[in-house]
């Protein structure tokens, strides 16, 4: 009886040695590898006795190449010594192949332009026998590599309205009277700021197209002139960069951008249908943010929308930086 007692305590104490002695020393917390490249990655967890699991590559446009984006497990849990953390890799910046929107109508190439990740760039117009907004040609052409949000140029049709007026010499005219004067023509006005030493400040110095060219409305009209700095050209374009942060996990989520300009048009920069996949899961999570680039001429205000609804809106004036107007209820 005594010996079957005593075996049975040392059983006991040996499940608690390996337990809470052993056992303890057999576990480790996960150590932060995220923002890290993936050979440091691999060292900072080797010296914990963990092992770099699997690595699933994604594009990025704001992570470097080989730098690690999200971990799992993630940092700070516990774990058994020799598990390995499976970890989500960055591959830069995506680059795409602009699709065939040539043929199509405007609102058509828009939407298949940020259904793959692009943005319509600047709009020109030529009379053409094809219906008006038909994209006639594209650049870069179709197949072209492009980096992910990218523009796309498009020559659209301008219906079969024939030129109907010879263009103005607007060489020595203020800048401050070329709207006025081009105004019954109908077209599209872009100034060009240039620094010519000894030209006259704020007045027209050269013009695209010449003077007594046909001209049709909606065409784009640009001049240059020696800005003074005390006097703005109407029509002189500004850029500026437009930053949006999420605080939501957004890979779910139906994301557009707009920009409304001065005479209140609206132009889609930026579109995101709902994505679940493994590169979307680790791209678009909260504390990431959207980047837009612009140009718009004097005032233009850009318009964030989360699944149809309206979350922020940005004033851009006269160069200056944005300014943040307001926001929905929080998602």
């Amino acid at each position: 009886m005594a010996l079957v007692v005593f075996v049975l305590v040392m059983a006991g104490s040996g499940w608690f040695v390996y337990t809470y002695a052993l056992g303890t020393r057999q576990q480790t917390s996960v150590p932060p590898v995220a923002g890290m490249p993936i050979t440091e990655a691999a060292a900072v967890l080797g010296e914990r006795g963990l092992g770099l699991g699997r690595q699933t590559q994604v594009a990025s446009p704001t992570v470097p190449k080989y730098y690690i984006i999200s971990q799992k497990p993630a940092a700070g849990r516990v774990v058994r010594l020799g598990r390995d953390v499976d970890v989500v890799v960055s591959m830069g910046q995506d680059f795409l192949r602009a699709p065939d929107i040539r043929g199509k109508a405007l609102e058509e190439a828009r939407r298949l332009l940020g259904e793959a990740r692009f943005r319509v760039g600047s709009l020109a117009r030529i009379p053409s026998d094809v219906p008006r907004d038909t994209v006639l040609s594209q650049d870069p052409p179709p197949g072209g590599e492009l980096a992910g949000q990218a523009e796309v140029h498009l020559l659209l049709s301008a219906g079969n309205t024939r030129a109907n007026a010879l263009m103005p010499d607007l060489r020595g005219v203020g800048i401050a009277d070329v709207e006025r004067l081009m105004a019954p023509f109908g077209v599209a006005l872009v100034a060009n700021p240039v620094d010519l030493p000894d030209a006259q400040y704020d007045v027209v110095l050269a013009q695209t197209p010449p003077p007594d060219s046909l001209i049709y409305p909606d065409q784009v009209i640009t001049y240059d002139f020696r800005p003074s700095g005390s006097l703005e050209a109407p029509s002189q374009r500004h850029q500026a960069t437009v930053r949006h942060e999420m605080t939501y996990d957004w890979y779910g989520r139906d994301i557009r951008v707009d920009i409304v300009d001065r005479s209140g048009s609206r132009q889609t920069v930026w579109a995101k249908p709902p994505s679940f996949d493994d590169a979307s899961r680790a791209t678009y999570l909260a504390g990431a943010a959207i980047r837009l680039p612009v140009s718009y001429v004097q005032e233009a205000v850009l318009e964030v929308y989360v699944d149809g609804k309206l979350e922020a809106s940005y004033r851009l004036s006269q160069g200056n930086e944005p300014v943040r107007m307001g926001t929905a209820a929080s998602l």
